[in-house]
């Protein structure tokens, strides 16, 4: 007497897309299907980006190791639009910290011309 070993293949469950109604096959979490569900490929560093006057502003502020909240106060931002900003500068310089940033940037001239004469008038108040 033997055995036979026999695989069953299942389907996978068919499931309704959130997004778009279609119906779909999946495994595990999946609620949207293919056509719907964001890339997961992150897009490349943009490549010698020139950085803006606010960037190189929020740029120098790192180096001086200060907090989101110091620098929002300094340049007279919500702090929510500083670490937008430094999502941004990470991006074009393809870092993936602060201390990266301090680095990179004091081995490059990022900051040259970052605080003109013609500072807004708030930044002349801190000090």
């Amino acid at each position: 007497m033997t055995k036979h070993n026999i695989a069953v293949l299942l389907a996978p469950p068919t499931r309704s897309c959130a997004r778009c109604g279609a119906r779909f096959c999946a495994f595990g979490r999946e609620y949207s299907c293919p056509g719907c569900r964001k890339s997961t490929a992150a897009p490349g560093p943009i490549k010698d980006a020139d950085l803006s006057f606010r960037e190189q502003q929020i740029v120098s502020l790192v180096r001086l190791a200060k907090t989101n909240k110091e620098i929002a106060y300094e340049l007279c931002l919500a702090e929510g639009t500083v670490k937008e900003y430094l999502y941004r500068i990470f991006r074009k310089l393809a870092v993936t910290n602060r201390t990266e940033l301090a680095l990179r940037s004091s081995h490059e001239v990022l900051t040259r011309n970052a605080w003109p004469s013609h500072a807004p008038q708030c930044l002349e108040q801190t000090g």
